[in-house]
């Protein structure tokens, strides 16, 4: 396809934060890493699912024949970080004269350990009140030394400056940001070889979202469409791989790469639309973040194309469209068509109806309410009214 001339705003800016690392078996430098940071006492953070699968004694194990000494894990971490949780996990990485940490899992793991790093770097014993600032960027100063190991191929967590925070009493998502995100991102394939398929296939969804918002966004530049359409094209091509063969390096190792990118992408141009509705599908509803966006991205694609044409073409285009022939609209909608493909491919049919989400119009009302106040409403291509919203939850049962 020939690149179509896209406008994007005089004035953007970026920021590139943390170091990256990919390679098969990459967490043998991560005790090497820790040093140069400073760390000798790390800390580390995972989940009892990871701990029983045993991919978190495969990073342990590494730390354990080096000469920085591991504290202590800490793997009660759940779906969604919680302000409880990071409390608790800041007071055990303290308990156990920590100075450093290492973060094994998802991106519920990753945010987690985002969020105890900033309370531990603030010396506080709540979090609370860092999350209802929100950005938390004015006097920020460099926080104790952290490598970020992901999982899944998903999130981009390691390399965002960005933190969701579910708030289970009042039943939101918080959205906070820090410009000290980790150090390190380690990217090692094997470690997400043991990733059931479900997850696989959800959890890449979860970075196609990313990535497509990311285009598509009112903050998109192209520096972004550059990480983003990439991203799009590694992922599908080597998700249904991932899902069909879950030993393939080469395809989880490229799921990995495509999501980091897609992480790059969308903390600097935002997301859209997906995420404000797939965030207060989360908070009310319990719906994995990555299972919520596979549902909604595709109705939201449909409702943003006629605004931004060019963009959903350029998306088409990565997904492996033919669109030659196609005029932007028709390309755009080509781009929704393939998204929905995908989908059907890695075996993702569910619908808001299998999450017992009430298909009514006065029981959604604060569900809409909830994704029509989320920060990246504004970022999406198409203004969204309350009314709008509704629609769009009512077109995915």
């Amino acid at each position: 396809m020939k690149y179509p001339d896209i406008e994007f705003e005089s004035f953007f800016t970026w920021s590139n934060r943390p170091r990256i690392i990919y390679s098969p078996g990459a967490r043998a430098e991560i005790a090497y890493e820790l040093r140069e940071l400073g760390g000798r006492r790390v800390a580390m953070f995972t989940d009892k699912g990871l701990v029983e699968a045993g991919v978190a004694e495969m990073v342990a194990a590494e730390l354990r024949s080096s000469d920085v000494e591991l504290v202590g894990i800490f793997d009660n971490i759940v779906q969604d970080a919680r302000i409880g949780n990071i409390n608790e996990g800041a007071q055990f990485y303290r308990s156990r004269g920590a100075d450093s940490m290492v973060a094994v899992g998802g991106g519920s793991v990753m945010d987690t350990a985002k969020a105890i790093n900033i309370l531990i770097g603030d010396g506080g014993e709540d979090f609370q009140p860092l999350a209802e600032q929100a950005a938390l960027w004015e006097g920020a100063t460099p926080l104790p030394p952290h490598v970020a190991v992901p999982t899944t191929a998903g999130t981009g967590s390691e390399v965002t400056t960005a933190i969701v925070v579910l708030d289970a009493k009042a039943r939101v998502k918080l959205q906070i940001t820090h410009p000290y995100n980790a150090d390190v991102a380690m990217l090692d394939p094997e470690l997400t070889v043991k990733l059931p398929a479900k997850i696989t296939a959800f959890t890449g969804m979860d970075a196609l979202t990313h990535a497509i918002e990311g285009v598509a966004s009112t903050g998109a530049s192209p520096i972004g469409d550059a990480l983003g359409l990439h991203a799009i094209r590694l992922i599908f091509k080597y998700l249904p791989m991932a899902v069909r063969e879950p030993h393939d390096i080469e395809a989880r190792g490229n799921m990995l790469i495509a999501s980091t990118l897609a992480g790059m992408c969308f903390g600097n141009a935002m997301t859209g639309g997906v995420h404000a509705t797939a965030h207060a599908l989360g908070a009310h509803y319990g719906i994995p973040h990555g299972l919520a966006n596979a549902i909604m991205l595709p109705h939201v694609m449909r409702f943003n194309a006629e605004e931004r044409p060019l963009r959903y073409m350029m998306v088409a285009d990565a997904a492996g469209v033919n669109v030659n022939d196609m005029d932007p609209l028709e390309a755009a909608q080509a781009a929704v068509e393939a998204v929905k493909d995908l989908k059907s491919e890695i075996g993702l049919t569910e619908t808001l109806r299998d999450f017992k989400v009430p298909n009514d119009v006065e029981k959604l009302g604060e569900t809409v309410g909830l994704a029509a106040s989320d920060s990246q409403v504004s970022y999406n291509p198409r203004y969204l009214e309350e009314e709008d919203i509704l629609n769009l939850y009512l077109s995915a049962f």
